[in-house]
């Protein structure tokens, strides 16, 4: 990767109370930096790799196909070596490990996209690894399989009060490898979990709020709630004060090769601990 992570202060804003909306999507294959905020204070990018590979339309033109030889163990890069660039193009396997993420259960949340609809590692319900209904052969609203752009529409009790979400597809590693989960690139194998980030989102930008990265259109008048009759955005929050460091994850290449002091003082927490930082987003409350 070209460059490294670094540790700015940012505050991200997305709607509370996100409405679903076909008649205001938003295309993402073009769309370059961040499409949302990672638990861990890391980017959710879009597979859009740059205006040389042109939209992301195909696996063969996704950022996962052309960089995925620069991802770190993690299953995440940098651009930049000053300003805050860090992001994932493909499931953040150390924060699922982190997260306590398991093969045979639903993927936990890893971070709210810009409409405010949440997203979820690569596992659906009964820890069905998700793909598109076109991979899988699935009717879209019946099977569990996402539509062609990431998005799975469902009410799943037990899991949020959402009726809509995006699932981060394909391949990752436990977490606790040195490996990168791509390598060598490109992975082809993985042609088949496309788009491994959402390329369209399905919320809108509701009248008063601000949603970050200016890119999610404004709600047209056809907007309905994306939300359950359970919903309460109190209570969506999740790791409000921040996650604690993954002690567990590797740290061959970084803290100079070394496990942070810190780790050694403070083992890491099992997952739903109490966190020591903080590194989550803003939520607006419209």
């Amino acid at each position: 990767s070209p460059g490294k992570p670094v540790k700015p202060q940012t505050v991200y804003t997305v709607p509370a109370n996100p409405q679903y909306d076909t008649a205001a999507t938003s295309d993402l294959t073009s769309q370059a930096g961040l499409i949302g905020v990672m638990f861990s204070g890391a980017m959710l990018y879009s597979p859009y790799a740059g205006p040389a590979t042109g939209a992301a339309t195909s696996f063969t033109k996704s950022a996962p196909y052309g960089e995925g030889d620069t991802f770190d163990m993690c299953g995440g890069h940098s651009s930049s070596k000053t300003v805050a660039s860090y992001h994932y193009h493909v499931p953040p396997s150390c924060l699922l490990q982190q997260l306590g993420a398991s093969a045979t259960a639903h993927s936990p949340q890893v971070g709210w996209a810009a409409d405010g609809f949440p997203v979820y590692g690569s596992r659906g319900p009964s820890g069905t690894l998700m793909k598109s209904c076109t991979q899988t052969g699935g009717t879209y609203g019946t099977d569990v399989c996402t539509n062609e752009f990431g998005g799975y529409l469902a009410d799943l009790p037990g899991t949020d009060n959402f009726t809509f979400r995006y699932y981060m597809q394909g391949s990752s590693n436990d977490g606790l490898s040195c490996t990168n989960p791509l390598s060598p690139a490109p992975a082809t194998t993985d042609s088949t979990s496309y788009p491994q980030t959402p390329t369209k989102y399905y919320g809108c930008c509701p009248s008063g709020v601000s949603c970050s990265g200016g890119f999610v259109n404004v709600c047209s008048g056809t907007a309905v709630a994306g939300t359950t009759s359970s919903y309460s955005a109190a209570a969506s929050v999740l790791h409000a004060s921040g996650l604690s460091l993954n002690c567990a994850a590797c740290w061959a290449s970084g803290e100079g090769g070394s496990v942070p002091t810190s780790c050694s003082a403070n083992p890491s927490p099992s997952p739903g601990s109490s966190p020591s930082s903080s590194s989550s987003p803003s939520s607006s409350s419209s």
